[in-house]
């Protein structure tokens, strides 16, 4: 009897165990699926955010092309009219150069002409001198006649 009591213990133990083993198991299983729960659902949280990061670079990348595309046309712009106003200055420059030239030519011969009216002047002031130096001299000589007493001479105009 003893076997059969020593076998009874042993069966008992093994129920036992077997009705622990699967609680247990069981228990690891229920933990290991939380686990792989709260993983999942970091993994898909994970997942949002790089989606929603992806989503605000992919929109902030289309935004800053929009402004590019727009900044690149207001450049485009600004050197069209840079280019159209500076023709437009050199056109006007182009007359005013050739007005200047045509005015330092006009200066120039205005200075020659300055120079000969100049020397005209300078001869006439030299020959008005000499006729004020002659006059004078005349009006001394005519002076002296006038004082020195004439003579009369028995020759009469008209008589041979």
């Amino acid at each position: 009897m003893r076997q059969a009591e020593a076998l009874e213990r042993q069966l008992q133990e093994l129920r036992t165990q077997f009705s622990t083993d699967p609680e247990h198991t069981r228990e690891q299983v229920a933990v290991a699926q939380e686990r792989a729960s709260a993983t999942e659902r970091g993994a898909l949280h994970e997942i949002d955010q790089e989606r929603t990061l992806r989503q605000q670079a992919e929109q902030a990348l289309a935004d800053l092309r929009i402004e590019l595309a727009a900044v690149q046309a207001r450049a485009q712009d600004a050197a069209v009219v840079g280019a159209e106003e500076r023709t437009r200055l050199q056109a006007e420059r182009d007359p005013l150069h050739r007005q200047l030239a045509e005015a330092e030519q006009a200066f120039e011969r205005g200075q020659v002409a300055r120079e000969g009216l100049r020397a005209e002047l300078e001869t006439a002031v030299r020959r008005t001198e000499r006729a004020d130096a002659e006059a004078a001299a005349t009006r001394r000589l005519v002076t002296a006649r006038r004082r020195a007493p004439v003579t009369r001479t028995k020759f009469m105009p008209g008589q041979a």
